[in-house]
């Protein structure tokens, strides 16, 4: 019975010592067996925390340069109206695909229609033009048009499977037109 209860108490003890640190846990750093500084973290994952300082360091090496976004023409087609686009790639890199979304507005602020166009294989240096037409709506009726969306693109370390709203289009930058606002 003696027994019994010293070990009830000990066990007690202990539960009782580790109780007030196990909230408290941090992550902490600890190397590995090939010299690499790993971070332990106290919701039981880890990362390489070499990797991740240099990380932004290759990013922004690699970010030289932009892709230029112009409205070159807007062209009445009867009741429709059509929008040219050209997208330059400065970037260091090809632009395989982006996607990117084209809304048209009313001088109310009341969107029209979205339309998507798709740029793809756009090597260092060169452009591409592409358009779409917003059916039923002339172009005197549409007071700006907004670029959007864009998020699946491939380019750089950007990907389809990338879950960074907004990342792909971040490298582009949309010049202002005299043909309409014309903006991200």
């Amino acid at each position: 019975m003696m027994r019994h209860l010293g070990l009830t108490v000990m066990v007690i003890s202990l539960l009782g010592a580790l109780a007030p640190t196990s909230p408290a846990w941090a992550d902490f750093e600890v190397t590995g067996p090939d010299g690499r500084r790993i971070l332990l973290k106290d919701d039981g994952t880890w990362r390489h925390v070499d990797a991740v300082e240099q990380e932004p360091a290759k990013i922004k090496a690699e970010e030289k340069g932009e892709a230029i976004l112009t409205l070159e023409q807007r062209i009445e087609e009867g009741p429709n109206c059509r929008f040219e686009f050209r997208l330059s790639n400065d970037l260091p890199y090809e632009i395989w695909s982006i996607v990117p979304a084209f809304s048209a507005y009313r001088a109310d602020g009341v969107l029209y229609e979205t339309r998507s166009v798709g740029f793809v294989s756009l090597k260092p240096g060169n452009t591409q033009a592409r358009s779409t037409v917003f059916r039923r709506i002339t172009c005197k009726e549409i007071a700006r048009l907004q670029v959007s969306g864009g998020d699946r693109c491939e380019m750089g370390q950007l990907t389809r499977f990338t879950n960074e709203p907004g990342a792909c289009l971040a490298r582009v930058r949309v010049v202002a037109s005299d043909l309409v606002p014309f903006e991200k």
